[in-house]
């Protein structure tokens, strides 16, 4: 992106003349346009009766083809959620029986040790009501140090495979190519999170070669809030049981049978397509500037932020790989002397004194997560080492 660019950005973002926001890897800016879209189509669908609802549900259909195409997925394994945890949901819908070694014994599961807290939540109580039995592997920026940890723990009761493409603790970027590749060759299932992964790189599932793969419009999309993705491989569509049945999701017939698509975990009917119908607008949006020149200016900005980190080793502990290839667009650093109550404590007062929105991350790292999106800039990046300085370490 070039200076135009980053100028045409932060103009269609009012925000960030009033504070530094550096916390996309939460909820990513809409930029002005996408607002009028998704607020012109709100008005039109609640006031043009059914022609527009219907015009507008076509609309939505439209976008979500649109994102499975840049996703390099086929559009019959796309289908829509109202956010990533809603995708995750998928998971108390799977066929266990389907995929037990023996009778009455808990399905293992590979479960990576840098999960999102809904994916913990949701696992953790399959695992309670017996469903599951979870066998922790070590999440890693290193593929043969990954693989060699899920050698050690993996027997041959291993059905499914949970990891995060991009660690939502600390922005690592994991070779979910190679995870899948190892799932295949032993028939396990690989379910992959994408929530903090689309938008920020190129991605290509059927390459990839995962099983099911969740994300959102949210985040590195700038899309509005209530787009969810949840991508089921074809080949592996009746090993979830559709959680609804509703308009879109069966054939009429003796006997009523399930879509041959995602859409079975898709309800349409009266749905606020609105905002699905927005993601056009989005990805418009993000188009007018082209994701390759999107993710070099984020790599830039990462780069930037974390050369600064690593000047100051005194002061500062990166936790994350320098590497664009092994990160993200989030990097996280931990503070010399300071608790996750420390942390936890000056992230409100930044968030209540309107100075800047950042993410603290607990959980053990006891970090502060720093995003670095196409719309920021370096100059924010002082801003919030001037920060540190005066209104943190110093105290």
């Amino acid at each position: 992106m070039n200076a135009h660019d980053i100028e045409r950005a932060r103009n269609a973002i009012p925000l960030l003349k009033k504070t530094l926001y550096l916390n996309t890897g939460t909820a990513g800016l809409t930029a002005q346009p996408v607002i009028d879209a998704m607020v012109d189509l709100s008005r039109r669908m609640e006031s043009g009766g059914l022609a527009a609802y219907y015009e507008i549900q076509e609309q939505a259909l439209a976008a979500r083809n649109r994102l499975a195409a840049l996703l390099g997925a086929h559009q019959d394994e796309m289908a829509f959620t109202y956010n990533a945890s809603h995708s995750l949901n998928i998971a108390m819908q799977v066929r266990w029986d389907a995929l037990r070694t023996a009778p009455s014994q808990p399905v293992e599961v590979l479960f990576s040790d840098h999960e999102y807290p809904t994916t913990n939540m949701i696992f953790r109580y399959l695992q309670q009501i017996g469903a599951i039995r979870l066998v922790p592997f070590k999440l890693s920026a290193d593929t043969e140090q990954m693989l060699e940890s899920l050698n050690r723990v993996a027997a041959d009761r291993a059905r499914m495979l949970v990891a995060s493409h991009v660690d939502c603790n600390t922005g690592l970027r994991a070779d979910v190519k190679a995870l899948c590749a190892w799932c295949r060759q032993r028939n396990i299932v690989s379910f992959i999170d994408g929530a903090q992964a689309i938008g920020q790189f190129d991605i290509n599932l059927r390459d990839i070669g995962c099983d099911v793969y969740i994300g959102n419009g949210h985040k590195w999309l700038y899309g509005p809030k209530g787009v969810g993705l949840l991508y089921v491989r074809k080949e592996r569509l009746d090993l979830f049981n559709p959680p609804m049945v509703g308009s879109g999701t069966i054939t009429w017939g003796d006997p009523i049978t399930f879509v041959d698509s995602a859409a079975r975990f898709e309800l349409a009917a009266t749905r606020p397509a609105y905002v699905f119908a927005a993601m056009n607008a989005a990805l418009d949006w993000f188009e007018s500037f082209g994701q390759a020149a999107i993710e070099r200016r984020m790599c830039e900005l990462s780069g930037y932020f974390k050369r600064r980190v690593l000047e100051q080793p005194d002061r500062y502990t990166l936790i994350c790989p320098v590497p664009w290839e092994q990160s993200s667009a989030m990097a996280s650093i931990q503070f010399a002397g300071k608790t996750a109550e420390d942390i936890g404590t000056f992230c409100s007062r930044m968030f209540r004194e309107n100075k800047a929105v950042l993410r603290p991350v607990g959980d053990g790292f006891n970090a502060i997560r720093i995003s670095t999106a196409y719309y920021n800039i370096e100059d924010e990046y002082e801003r919030l080492f001037a920060l540190f300085e005066t209104d943190f370490l110093s105290h």
